[in-house]
């Protein structure tokens, strides 16, 4: 079993417009609503990847029925905590004249400490079958500095992997030495605050954090490929050529898509390409439909990895 963790899930609503013009009115050409929130995204993917996978957390009451629904329809074994509160919703604004996507995202309900320790017992009752744990997604406001290192804390043994930036992947990494990290290429430079110009610099970058006690990372770059670090070895891979649709949701897939590769090869080394494979499929949808398993299994045999 893998337990994914979310404690800010939204609905994901993404609009097309024509031409998006600030500060104007702009018509919606088109609009969906997704299941939204990173610890959500991880989970649905490797679902649909074949993988025996949960996702716990937190969700404010006021749209929880609703939420709760759309998890049920994806097949998602799922238990969350309901606060007081909504559920957020982050909108995805795309202007079809190639100006790209703009989100607007709301903050989520607030938590206290005493809904914090209550959901940490809730995990580590939840938990007590599943080796892997990722943890990934923005906090709710009330979270303290180093909420991901304590629940790491709380759940120490199992294997965690860490989807964040800034202040909480530098405790993380220190206190809470996990399994692996999966930053992008701009959280990375945001967190370390320097610009990353080369491969030898992220790879660089990278180590900082491995000799802070985390084992793995992985550095997606978008259009320009991703890059595999450990101690003993660093890997590149170029970014498959495939039509893009939308971006949004990537590298929740690419999560998904290497805990799938460690559950077949048990090597994150060799996990590696299967993430690739998974956010190359992830862009091929539109909005935040995420992946399609199709898509992924024709695209794995694709992906070219190269030592550094």
């Amino acid at each position: 079993m893998i337990t994914t963790i979310c404690l800010n899930p939204c609905f994901d609503k993404t609009v097309n417009v024509e031409n998006l013009q600030t500060g104007q009115v702009n018509r919606i050409r088109d609009t969906r609503v997704d299941l939204g929130g990173k610890g959500i995204n991880v989970a649905v993917v490797a679902s649909r990847l074949g993988l025996d996978v949960q996702c716990i957390g937190i969700m404010g009451e006021n749209g929880s029925t609703e939420l709760t629904a759309m998890m049920d329809r994806e097949g998602l074994k799922h238990r969350f905590m309901t606060v007081p509160g909504h559920v957020r919703t982050n909108m995805k604004v795309y202007s079809l004249d190639g100006q790209g996507v703009t989100e607007l995202n709301e903050p989520g309900s607030p938590l206290n400490p005493e809904m914090l320790e209550q959901f940490t017992a809730i995990a580590e009752e939840a938990t007590r079958d599943s080796n892997m744990i990722v943890m990934t997604g923005s906090l709710p406001p009330g979270c303290p500095e180093g909420t991901y290192r304590n629940l790491m804390k709380a759940l120490e043994g199992k294997k965690c992997i860490l989807d964040t930036e800034g202040r909480e992947l530098e405790m993380a990494a220190k206190g809470g030495h996990p399994f692996l990290i999966k930053p992008n290429l701009r959280e990375m430079e945001a967190t370390l605050g320097i610009e990353l110009r080369t491969m030898r610099a992220i790879r660089d970058a990278a180590l900082l954090f491995i000799r802070l006690g985390v084992q793995h990372s992985v550095v997606s770059m978008g259009a320009m490929g991703a890059m595999y670090i450990s101690a003993e070895k660093t890997l590149f891979a170029p970014a498959l050529r495939v039509e893009t649709k939308s971006t949004v949701g990537a590298g929740d897939a690419m999560i998904g898509g290497m805990l799938l590769g460690y559950e077949v090869e048990k090597d994150m080394a060799k996990a590696f390409r299967y993430g690739i494979a998974a956010g190359a499929a992830s862009v091929m949808t539109e909005g935040t439909q995420l992946i399609v398993r199709s898509d992924f299994e024709k695209l794995l045999d694709q992906v070219r990895i190269q030592e550094v």
